[in-house]
């Protein structure tokens, strides 16, 4: 079959590559769609610690079932979830298996959906509403992130939000806050064509030196070491930072700061079944501009 490979270096092409082989539990896609994302970006850049050449690319993938699998019948509408859990570890049996300590995705770690065909385990599988085209689905897979992200930032009616960044997840985390009833969002962005891409959103934009301890949620959408060191800069005191972007390794940021004005630090990582259904019926319903 014909994939997009990443062959190396900074070579993707299309390839001829052997059609998957399911074992027990797993079904066969055919993918209708699949986004790319700033992880696959690292990958054909050869950034990424995990991804070998060689590997299909693609892991927000929507599609259809190429046979029956268990209750669902062949050509029903799917959207696949990427995550590989290890099933044992200590993060998988006290039910986090989003964050398993063995964490692997479909695309990544495995051959992708950017193909013809994509093996993915059974119950991985959420069929999608008759009334969701798959061009708009293929963007649930980021608006789970942000799920994800606004629901662990603990976010109640009436509160101010600040996101940093204003790439596609800064723009979903903002859009998701504002459905979740905050009572104003503001984005901060140095490159004007994202700026411009959050203006056009219907998002408020605020200069980056502007720090007025003004937010009681903020998200770092960026993971860029330029950031860190003032993240917390935006928060009013007794807020919640939300890390959302990954950073390469470890960075600075100020706890004493953190300590004096007992903030909160949170992280967030890809996101778990329900967040998925979440972002489902978000996409589904309108609520986000895809």
């Amino acid at each position: 079959m014909q994939a997009l490979v990443w062959q190396g270096g900074n070579l993707v092409e299309p390839a001829e590559v052997a059609a998957p082989d399911p074992g027990p539990g797993w079904a066969l896609i055919e993918p209708a769609y699949v986004g790319l994302c700033g992880t696959d970006l690292h990958i054909c850049a050869g950034e990424h610690p995990r991804a070998r050449p060689g590997i299909v690319i693609g892991h927000e993938i929507v599609g259809r079932l190429s046979a029956a699998c268990g209750e669902l019948e062949a050509g029903t509408a799917v959207f696949v979830n990427p995550l590989l859990s290890c099933g044992t570890c200590r993060a998988c049996r006290r039910g986090r298996a989003h964050v398993c300590e063995q964490l692997r995705l479909i695309g990544i770690d495995v051959n992708g959906g950017a193909a013809e065909l994509v093996a993915a385990p059974a119950d991985h599988l959420l069929p999608l509403p008759a009334t969701l085209d798959f061009r708009s689905a293929a963007l649930v897979e980021p608006v789970a992130v942000a799920v994800r992200a606004v629901r662990r930032g603990g976010l109640s009616l009436g509160e101010r939000v600040h996101v940093i960044g204003a790439g596609p997840i800064g723009l979903l985390v903002g859009t998701c806050a504002r459905g979740a009833g905050a009572a104003s969002v503001t984005l901060s962005e140095p490159v004007a064509r994202r700026a411009e891409a959050a203006a056009a959103f219907g998002l408020e934009l605020v200069d980056v030196s502007a720090q007025d301890h003004s937010a009681d949620v903020v998200f770092d959408c960026t993971g860029h070491p330029s950031v860190s060191p003032t993240v917390l800069g935006w928060a009013a005191t007794g807020g919640t930072v939300v890390t959302v972007g990954t950073y390469p390794g470890v960075v600075g940021t100020n706890l004493q700061d953190l300590l004096f004005r007992e903030l909160k630090l949170i992280g967030t990582r890809v996101y778990t079944p329900d967040d998925v259904a979440a972002a489902v019926a978000l996409v589904a319903q309108g609520a986000i501009d895809v």
